[in-house]
């Protein structure tokens, strides 16, 4: 069985204060066929995108509370890859650099036509996705040598972890051909399955290898380790969807996971896909502190665990894919 992905619509968040210009706004991009929701404030908008998918950003410099630069600055920390347009009354060659500074994409009138406004939307996300693009078409062996060596390093800092990374990747990319992931996606999936422990390289080793319960202070080191790698990825403009995604292989389905709490569809399909490869390999393989779970075992935990921490839809093309693959070896 095989689920195509299809979202062929955009979806925009619209921020502003002013009613009557964020109505005007998504009016507008609504007639270009695009998905929208809006918020009036800066608060508004991040607890919006802690439940919605979201593949552009639109807001006003003045807002109540948090100002669109400081609302640009935390979309641009919690999604690298999303392309923000901030929107002014009189744009000002001063105010130029530091909206683009925040991680914004453009600086624009908020009168601009609903045509010119779709077009700008569409440069913009271009330049987002060209970089990845280039990646693929001709870097991506030199890449993912480097990468795979990278990899290897942060494995290496406990005997436990060794090829933790090569298994993951290899079992979300059985889940992401039976979603029916594009080539280009197949290539992003892997890039960030092979990258999505990469924070660890900034854990103490003498936290990886405890043999024992971990203490809330070294959990704290742990639990840092999407947040470092995300920022270490983000740094490089050709990486920022790799450092989306390995931002949010924690999230739970539910919103209860971290570092964002993001919840459903707002989390990456990628993120979605790795979190349940992770959390599969994690619990069949040994630790400091337990033994390795049966393969019945750890199917078991993920379907208790299906709808909360992880997409149920993921879940059961996990369990199916590695169950083909177990009759594959048995008929070889």
């Amino acid at each position: 069985m095989t689920t195509h992905i299809s979202d062929d619509k955009i979806n925009v968040l619209i921020v502003s204060s002013n009613n009557t210009l964020r109505r005007s706004i998504e009016e507008g991009l609504k007639s270009f066929g695009y998905e929208t929701y809006s918020a009036a404030d800066g608060e508004s908008a991040l607890a919006l995108i802690k439940q919605r998918k979201l593949d552009t950003a639109i807001t006003s410099v003045e807002l109540q509370g948090m100002n669109g630069v400081q609302l640009s600055q935390a979309i641009a920390r919690i999604h690298p890859h999303v392309p923000i347009i901030v929107v002014t009354k009189f744009p000002e060659p001063t105010q130029v650099a530091q909206v683009l500074s925040s991680g914004a994409s453009d600086l624009i009138s908020e009168t601009v036509m609903p045509d010119e406004m779709d077009a700008i939307i569409r440069q913009c996300i271009e330049r987002k996705v060209a970089p990845t693009r280039k990646i693929i078409s001709d870097r991506a062996e030199t890449l993912f040598k480097a990468l795979k060596v990278l990899t290897a390093a942060i494995d290496a800092k406990s005997h436990f972890a060794a090829k933790h990374s090569t298994r993951v990747t290899q079992l979300s990319l059985l889940v992401g051909a039976r979603l029916g992931l594009t080539s280009d996606q197949m290539m992003t999936l892997e890039l960030a399955a092979q990258m999505h422990d990469v924070g660890k390289i900034g854990t103490p080793e003498a936290v990886l290898t405890k043999p024992d319960v971990l203490t809330d202070e070294e959990w704290v080191d742990v639990l840092k380790h999407p947040t470092l790698g995300s920022s270490f990825l983000s740094t490089v403009p050709e990486l920022s969807e790799i450092a989306s995604i390995v931002r949010h292989h924690h999230e739970h389905f539910d919103g209860t996971g971290y570092p964002d709490g993001l919840q459903g569809p707002a989390i990456p399909l990628m993120s979605r896909i790795i979190a349940v490869a992770d959390a599969y390999d994690a619990m069949t393989s040994e630790r400091p502190y337990r033994k390795a779970k049966t393969h019945e075992q750890a199917i078991e935990e993920l379907q208790m665990h299906s709808g909360r921490q992880f997409d149920p839809t993921l879940v059961h093309h996990l369990i199916a894919a590695i169950n083909e693959q177990s009759k594959e070896r048995k008929a070889a």
